[in-house]
């Protein structure tokens, strides 16, 4: 039997359900006080759940990741409490856990709980270190979290690369899409509305059209848009090829990285960034990055040039900042693909980093007890 008197990550979750201080009793009781209760007095009421949240890149395995943090929303809300050791402006560095904060809620019921998170994490707004935010928004809205089936085999079933197997649902996927185009548009009229001064006072005015046309692509789905409202408003119908939604609209503030739209009556939070000229949307722990186009640029775009993308395999790069406390190979070795070549100890962890080919080690880079960036260059091959 293991005995472990230390307070727990957890132990906002116990705070919750209990309406306990644990920090307090133990305080207390670390000077001498009694115990202020029995087993009998505590009582539970309603359920909790925890969101642990790390400097850490789930589409790398979770290896660390560092910076200076540019954004930090914090949070506020009924129900949600927030436990956290940085702000905007702190530097996670590769000396210290990587645990950034927790995010907690409560609810009357599990799904209560369940729900009051995710709107959470949906509007916490984070930059500059990657972080696992959307991985643990993902699981709460993996169908088999919201029944309760989790085994130890949850991860390696359900997820590749760190990212869920499972599609969003259509009224994710079209929500996704409302809040891409919202504010494209609006994007759009605003630069319109700059040039008034300078259009010519002669010849016919162009009248605001009541219907806006749009064709959206997110990844390899392709959505026909149609926006139907009067700009000074914030009161919309918007058509997803087909399926109407009444969507309402705040005051838009364009220095904010996150908004709140109002789909059919329900509150839903979303964030974005802009992409070059692309919109990035994340929800309930899918992102996507949405490219909108008029119907005429959407019909032009099928003769643009593809993007090409250039692997570079004679080359070993570092997966993550860190501090170099080993190599295991020299120059002249002949290495096989899947060999660890390299060990990085960064956050308290050591991780071997493996040959992405078979060949020769043409030059060792790297060197023990020096630091090096993420994508560093630490081996060179003859491939």
């Amino acid at each position: 039997m293991e005995m472990n008197t230390r307070l727990q990550v957890e132990h906002p979750v116990t705070e919750m359900v209990t309406g306990l201080d644990l920090v307090e009793i133990m305080l207390k009781v670390g000077a001498g006080e009694t115990l202020p209760l029995s087993q009998q007095d505590v009582t539970i009421k309603g359920w909790s759940i925890e969101a642990r949240i790390n400097a850490e890149d789930p589409s790398r395995n979770f290896l660390p990741s560092t910076g200076l943090l540019t954004r930090y929303s914090g949070l506020r809300g009924t129900n949600i409490r927030l436990d956290s050791g940085v702000e905007a402006g702190s530097f996670v560095s590769v000396y210290y856990d990587s645990m950034l904060f927790k995010v907690i809620s409560w609810g009357m019921t599990r799904e209560e709980a369940r729900h009051n998170l995710i709107h959470a994490l949906n509007r916490f707004e984070v930059e500059g270190v990657i972080t696992n935010m959307n991985f643990a928004n993902s699981i709460l809205n993996h169908p088999r979290f919201i029944k309760g089936e989790m085994t130890t085999k949850f991860i390696d079933e359900h997820y590749e690369n760190g990212q869920t197997m499972v599609e969003p649902t259509k009224e994710q996927l079209d929500a996704m899409v409302i809040a891409s185009t919202i504010v494209f548009h609006n994007r759009q009229k605003r630069d319109r509305e700059s040039f008034k001064n300078v259009i010519a006072k002669v010849g016919t005015s162009h009248k605001p059209k009541n219907v806006q046309h749009y064709v959206v692509k997110g990844n390899a789905d392709i959505f026909e848009v149609e926006l139907f409202g009067v700009p000074t408003e914030s009161d919309w119908t918007i058509k997803i090829n087909g399926t109407e939604y009444s969507v309402m609209t705040p005051q838009f503030e364009y220095y904010m990285r996150r908004i709140k739209l109002v789909i059919n009556g329900q509150k839903q939070y979303f964030k974005q960034q802009y992409r070059g000229h692309f919109i990035w949307t994340a929800f309930c722990g899918y992102s996507r990055v949405f490219e909108i186009y008029t119907p005429r640029e959407w019909k032009l775009s099928q003769y643009m040039p593809k993007e090409k993308t250039s692997v570079h395999e004679n080359v070993l790069l570092s997966p993550l900042p860190g501090m170099v406390v080993n190599i295991l190979v020299n120059k002249g070795d002949r290495v096989y693909r899947g060999q660890d070549l390299v060990v990085i100890e960064s956050m308290k962890m050591e991780s071997g980093v493996s040959s992405p080919c078979d060949g020769v080690v043409e030059d060792v880079a790297a060197t023990i007890g020096n630091a090096v960036e993420t994508d560093e260059v630490l081996i060179t091959f003859k491939t």
